[in-house]
């Protein structure tokens, strides 16, 4: 592919049921972006039938790949992969429950052909529970308080942004920090915006999160201030170079 392309990384861990929703709904609305793209699929030690069903859909279809991992790594490490793996020019990421609305895809490139280096989704009005959603809404003000990132859903899956910032990142996919990226390259100087998205209610299975990942996003949070230090020079070298 060429790099004018546009990459679209899906993390996946036991997702069968959406498999078939994906195949159906992705392709139609990465050809309306006008690109070339490729899809990357990242099955995150899967013990369904996922993997199987990721590789009949890249036999039928050579734009879409898929990176497995032999045991769950976790987020994070799926966004690693898929970014080591992605040729595009405009790297987005989407969770693989569809529940955010990936027509927006359209909005969000415009955004980045303006000057955005990320451009994150902004889910409206929000389809979970109130427990999830109470959460979120105290994880998003904390870090609204505590970093300046001016955004209402930092920790919206669906995102998208420029190669360049894509590469800046790739150094800090560690521990769980796939939530912080828009933190990160807030830090380091380039432009966040964001973009309302339809959400919708999860369809098959359950959310697999809870306080519990919120408190340990908390904890990341901590080990995030000593990292954004190293964000700050690499946006001096780069506003130097």
């Amino acid at each position: 592919m060429g790099s004018t392309g546009v990459s679209l990384i899906v993390p996946m861990h036991n997702e069968s049921p959406y498999v078939e929703a994906l195949r159906d709904t992705l392709p139609p609305v990465l050809d309306a972006l006008g690109y070339e793209w490729e899809l990357i699929l990242v099955d995150d030690g899967s013990t369904d039938d996922t993997a199987e069903k990721l590789q009949a859909w890249c036999e039928a279809d050579s734009r879409v790949r898929a990176v497995r991992h032999p045991h769950r790594l976790g987020k994070t490490a799926a966004y690693a992969s898929g970014f080591a793996q992605a040729q595009g020019q405009y790297i987005f990421t989407l969770d693989a429950d569809l529940q955010e609305d990936p027509s927006a895809m359209g909005a969000m490139l415009e955004r980045l052909q303006q000057g955005a280096g990320m451009v994150v989704g902004w889910r409206r009005p929000r389809r979970d529970g109130w427990v999830k959603r109470a959460a979120s809404w105290v994880f998003n003000t904390l870090l609204r308080w505590t970093t300046g990132v001016p955004l209402h859903d930092i920790n919206c899956g669906f995102k998208g942004m420029r190669r360049e910032v894509m590469e800046a990142l790739r150094p800090y996919l560690v521990r769980d920090f796939h939530r912080f990226l828009p933190v990160l390259t807030h830090r380091m100087g380039y432009t966040v915006a964001e973009v309302v998205v339809s959400h919708r209610a999860r369809q098959y299975g359950r959310s697999r999160y809870g306080f519990g990942r919120y408190w340990r996003a908390l904890c990341d949070l901590v080990v995030l201030w000593r990292v954004m230090g190293r964000c700050r020079e690499s946006s001096s070298l780069r506003r130097r170079a």
